[in-house]
């Protein structure tokens, strides 16, 4: 194939390429504020599962209570975790002897029971407010 035969087919190909990377709902930018107990949550992570299972789910780290994801329209399941370290109770030691270990500390009605949800449309900002009961 000639120079220009090449050039020819990468400009047809392209197109082609840029159509099939469109395909599904559109993409929007998400970020916000995650507090706890009224303070900015310091680091912890953020998943946003969509409804439809054909959309692979999108996470996002949370730094200083903000995230910032690129997410899918349409409805979306959310979840919310955060762990610090904590001292084990005395006389008690981790599996390799440690006497402090990470922990959640979120409740599990924001991760593993989740009910918080969220409707992309659009770019937005999405904040949640966390309490511990």
């Amino acid at each position: 194939m000639t120079r220009s035969g090449l050039g020819l087919f990468g400009a047809l190909l392209l197109p082609a390429l840029l159509v099939g990377c469109s395909s599904g709902p559109a993409a929007h930018a998400v970020s916000g504020e995650v507090t706890f107990e009224g303070s900015a949550l310091p680091e912890g992570d953020i998943l946003f599962v969509p409804a439809d299972k054909k959309i692979a789910a999108t996470g996002g780290k949370i730094k200083d209570g903000r995230y910032s994801v690129v997410l899918r329209e349409g409805k979306h399941h959310v979840e919310i975790r955060a762990s610090k370290l904590m001292k084990l109770p005395p006389g008690q030691k981790g599996a390799l002897g440690e006497t402090e270990v990470h922990k959640d500390y979120i409740p599990e009605r924001y991760n593993v029971k989740s009910d918080l949800t969220a409707d992309i449309s659009g770019p937005r900002e999405l904040n949640f407010s966390l309490k511990a009961k």
